[in-house]
C-alpha cells in the first residue's frame, strides 16, 4: 500500500478519505527535519504551512510521486523544481475562497471600528473608552482590491453588496475588460490606487513581482484616513514601512492576518499598536473551508497515485 504523509492537521474527512486507499502518516508534532527523514519512502505528501518543499527537500524524497498543497498559495513549494523532476503538484485554488474573503471583510470592519482596542479596554473595565474612540462607516467607501482572482472578486462582491462600496482593482495579470465587465474600475498603478481609495485589501500570492508591493510610497498615498487589510502573504507589504505608517499616522489602521517573517517575533512592534487588528494566519480556517480544501487535495493526490489526471494541477505540463 502506498504512503501519504501530512505535515499538519487537516480535516478529518480528508484523512478518512485518504485512508480508504493509502496508508496515512500524520507526524504533526515532528519538525521539518524529522519529516524529511520520513519522506524517503513516502509516495505522496500533503503540504501545509510550516514547511517548504524545494529542491533539497525533493532530492531527499526519492519515492515521492505527488505533492498536494493544502491551500491556494504555492509560495512554500518550488513548482519549477518539481516540474524539472516531473513531479506533479496539486493544490486547492477554490478551497479557501469564501473563508479568506470573509476573513478579509472581518478585518476591514474590525479595523474601521477599532474593535480589538475597544474589546481590550472594555475587559479592563475602561468603559470610558467610548468617550475617546470613534469608528467610521463603510457604506459608500472606496475599496481597492489588489489581486482580482477568486478571493479578491469574492471580497469585492461582499463590499459592493453589503455596503454599496465602490470597487477599484489592481491586477496586471487580469485583463482590464474582465475587471470592467465585473463592474469595477481598473487601475494599473498602486500609488494611484492608494490616492483614490479609502481602503486597500490584498489578495495576491507572494512572488518576486509582489514583494513589497505595498511600500512607503503607497502607504503615504493612502493617507491618514486610509485602512490596509492583508489576508494574503506577509512579504507583499514592507512591514517596517507599515509600522512607521501606523506609528506616525500616515494611515488610520490595519487588519493583518499575515506577517513577514512568520511566525512574527515576540517583539514585533505591531503588537503594541492600538490601530491594528491582528490574527495568526488563519483566514481560511473555517470548518467548511478546511473540509473543502482537505477533500479537494486528498482526492487529487489519490487520482495521481492511481495514475489518473488530477482536477487541480499546478504544473499540468508534467502529466
Amino acid at each position: 500500500m502506498k504512503k501519504v504523509l501530512i505535515n499538519k492537521p487537516i480535516h478529518n474527512d480528508a484523512v478518512s478519505r485518504l485512508s480508504e486507499e493509502v496508508e496515512v502518516l500524520t507526524p504533526y508534532a515532528a519538525s521539518p527535519d524529522e519529516i524529511l527523514e520520513m519522506l524517503t519512502d513516502v509516495h505522496g505528501m500533503i503540504l501545509c504551512a510550516g514547511m517548504k518543499m524545494q529542491g533539497p527537500e525533493m532530492d531527499r524524497a526519492q519515492s515521492l510521486e505527488v505533492i498536494g498543497r493544502h491551500g491556494a498559495g504555492l509560495d512554500i513549494v518550488d513548482v519549477k523544481e518539481a516540474t524539472k523532476r516531473s513531479l506533479p503538484i496539486v493544490f486547492t485554488p477554490f478551497g479557501p475562497t469564501e473563508s479568506t474573503a470573509e476573513h478579509a471583510f472581518l478585518l476591514m470592519m474590525a479595523a474601521a471600528r477599532k474593535l480589538t482596542l475597544l474589546d481590550r479596554e472594555t475587559r479592563k473595565g475602561n468603559f470610558n473608552i467610548r468617550d475617546r474612540v470613534v469608528g467610521r462607516e463603510l457604506k459608500g467607501a472606496k475599496v481597492g482590491v489588489v489581486g482580482f482572482g477568486h478571493i479578491g472578486k469574492r471580497f469585492a462582491e461582499m463590499c459592493r453588496d453589503a455596503f454599496g462600496m465602490e470597487i477599484f482593482a489592481f491586477d496586471p495579470f487580469v485583463d482590464r475588460s474582465i475587471v470592467e465587465g465585473w463592474g469595477a474600475t481598473y487601475l494599473d498603478n498602486m500609488v494611484t490606487m492608494a490616492e483614490t481609495v479609502d481602503i486597500i485589501s490584498l489578495h495576491v500570492p507572494s512572488t518576486k513581482e509582489t514583494h513589497h508591493l505595498v511600500n512607503e510610497n503607497v502607504l503615504k498615498a493612502l493617507g491618514a484616513d486610509g485602512l490596509l487589510v492583508n489576508a494574503s502573504r506577509g512579504p507583499v507589504v514592507d512591514e517596517a514601512a507599515l509600522v512607521k505608517a501606523l506609528q506616525e499616522g500616515w494611515i488610520c489602521g490595519a487588519g493583518l492576518d499575515v506577517y513577514d517573517p512568520e511566525p512574527p517575533r515576540d517583539d514585533n512592534p505591531l503588537f503594541k499598536l492600538d490601530n491594528t487588528v491582528l490574527t495568526p494566519h488563519l483566514a481560511s480556517f473555517t470548518e467548511e473551508g478546511r473540509q473543502r480544501m482537505g477533500l479537494m487535495v486528498a482526492e487529487d493526490v489519490l487520482r495521481v497515485l492511481r495514475g489518473e489526471k488530477p482536477m487541480y494541477p499546478a504544473n499540468p505540463e508534467v502529466l
